[in-house]
């Protein structure tokens, strides 16, 4: 669409209305594009790594502490014991998705969840 607009086909109103975006929205991104070609229709964080990811030299010493000296241990109470133990804090779902993604399953396999049966409904309107 922001070719067309560039040559002349449509104007940056009818672009904005067939992009769903609103003229002022559109505006701007025409201007990215006119500054930075192709690169500017590209989100800004692309490419960077996130403020919060864990290093891969701990999630290695994890997972090696994880394999050899606490292999017996669920995510939770092993998440503790690196706490405590080892002054690694990560949070219980951090812990259970490095463990996950090396390949390491469940200790305990959960119950299915048993069916309940409701009880019959009565003939008439206010009975239970």
């Amino acid at each position: 669409m922001i070719g067309l607009v560039e040559s002349g086909g449509i104007t940056l109103r009818e672009a904005a209305g067939k992009m769903g975006l609103s003229y002022r929205q559109a505006k701007r991104i025409w201007k990215r594009v006119r500054a930075k070609g192709a690169q500017g229709l590209m989100h800004g964080n692309t490419g960077r790594s996130p403020q919060n990811r864990i290093p891969d030299k701990t999630k290695e010493r994890v997972l090696a502490l994880s394999s050899q000296k606490y292999t017996e241990f669920n995510d939770r109470h092993f998440g503790e014991q690196l706490t405590e133990e080892e002054r690694i804090i990560l949070g219980r779902e951090t812990v259970r998705k490095v463990r996950r993604e090396a390949g390491i399953l469940l200790k305990r396999k959960r119950r299915a969840k048993r069916h309940r049966k409701r009880r019959e409904r009565r003939a008439q309107e206010g009975w239970m």
